[in-house]
């Protein structure tokens, strides 16, 4: 007989979650919104993370622009591919492509831009918790902004040091041998000196990855400006803030899309807060926009106006330290020359000719001769071409060679005289 069934109870079923509810931190994803977002006090630790793209205005090129970059300017350097310039084992081969690239990148023949100065306007209103830069040209500093809210992610050319030894070295010495289209090297081991700019295969500086961890986590607004995002670890930055945070990209083009957690401009990821707005457009004229929409606008052109002339008067003092030190520098080879030329006219006698004119001047200074000329010439009634030393000795008291030789012969013909009496005066004495 079968055993009775049990029955079994039925699970209940599981009611399906409820969407979480969308949260929009901005109204929508405008820079009008981003601007709304800090007037309305909301924005108290921005971080601002720039690239190539603020310093295209000041006249430096960006990196990956097609047809205008600097990576489709490095062809004349002839390297096997573009980054090359930028890559440490290839550097260490060949440093020359570099310095000669050094030498249009170095900082003084360029001016911070428009939106460069957003910077010390943030921070002079307490807004800016650290700007984050990719750039090596050191515009931000020109500015005038403390270097304590600066990061240069991949370094500068602020400071320099050897490869091998890492001793640090002077970069004002560095800039000279680089305007010179010199390689510098290390006076300690000899090797290669470069500035302390982060190549492919080095790691970023210490200071890079140590405020990152901390000041991300404070960030309640994050602005990215003229950046393509596709260099790590910097990209990753913009997924490090909260989710709540607001971001804004300001830039020719979007980025910064294809990565978890990355911008969702148009609601792709279906993110639960809203949070990323766009502006497509220059650096200059989006920083400008933003600037009018917090009521910043004349504050900033201010700032510009006068970074702008101190510039001009820092550049018109350089290049009169720079004609100076030029004027000393001919100087000192033209004293080179000179100092050449008297050693190639001492090098005309032979060193047994030397040997023979030291010993006549030592003869002379031992004696009450005045002057000696001396006259080198070239023998025509040798087959082999000779120097021969003539030499001119002009006695004290005489005033021409006749007169001296008079004198000589004079002093001879009275020694005769006086050895023919002598000789007399003795025979006489014999006979008596």
């Amino acid at each position: 007989m079968a055993a009775p069934r049990i029955p079994v109870k039925s699970r209940p079923t599981r009611a399906k979650a409820e969407p979480e509810p969308r949260v929009d931190i901005i109204k929508d994803g405008t820079l009008e919104a981003i601007a709304e977002y800090i007037t309305e006090g909301n924005a108290k630790n921005i971080i601002v993370m720039s690239g190539a793209g603020i310093s295209t205005a000041a006249g430096i090129k960006d990196f990956r622009s097609p047809g205008t970059g600097l990576y489709d300017d490095l062809e004349r350097f002839n390297l096997p591919y573009p980054e090359a310039v930028f890559d440490i084992s290839f550097f260490k081969d060949n440093p020359s492509p570099f310095y000669r690239l050094a030498k249009e990148l170095l900082p003084g023949h360029y001016r911070p831009t428009f939106t460069h100065y957003l910077l010390p306007l943030l921070a002079k209103k307490g807004l800016l918790l650290r700007s984050y830069t990719q750039n090596i040209d050191m515009l931000e500093r020109l500015t005038g902004l403390d270097p304590e809210l600066l990061v240069e992610a991949h370094g500068s050319f602020a400071t320099s040091e050897c490869i091998d030894c890492e001793v640090l070295v002077d970069s004002t010495w560095v800039r000279k041998h680089i305007l010179k289209s010199e390689i510098p090297y290390c006076s300690r081991c000899g090797g290669l000196v470069k500035p302390t700019i982060t190549f492919f295969g080095e790691e970023l500086p210490h200071r890079f990855g140590t405020l990152a961890q901390v000041d991300f986590k404070k960030c309640d607004l994050l602005i990215v400006i003229g950046t393509s995002l596709q260099v790590e670890p910097f990209n990753r930055l913009i997924t490090k803030v909260s989710p709540r945070c607001p971001r804004i990209l300001i830039n020719r083009e979007r980025a910064g899309e294809d990565m978890h957690s990355g911008f969702d401009f148009d609601d792709k990821w279906k993110y639960t807060v809203k949070r990323d707005a766009l502006f497509l457009g220059s650096c200059d004229e989006g920083v400008r926009k933003l600037a009018k929409l917090c009521g910043w606008e004349g504050e900033l052109q201010a700032m510009f106006e006068a970074g702008n002339i101190e510039m001009q008067l820092a550049e018109e003092l350089e290049a009169m330290t720079l004609a100076k030190e030029l004027e000393e520098e001919t100087k000192a080879l033209q004293d080179e020359e000179e100092e050449k030329e008297n050693d190639q006219d001492q090098k005309g006698f032979t060193k047994e000719e030397a040997e023979a004119l030291d010993e006549i001047t030592g003869l002379l200074e031992a004696t009450e001769i005045s002057s000696v000329s001396v006259s080198v010439s070239d023998s025509a009634s040798t087959p082999t071409t000779t120097k021969v030393v003539a030499t001119t000795v002009v006695v004290a008291g005489t005033n021409t060679e006749e007169e001296g030789e008079e004198k000589a012969s004079a002093e001879t013909k009275t020694e005769k005289t006086n050895k023919k009496e002598g000789g007399k005066g003795r025979k006489t004495g014999t006979t008596a």
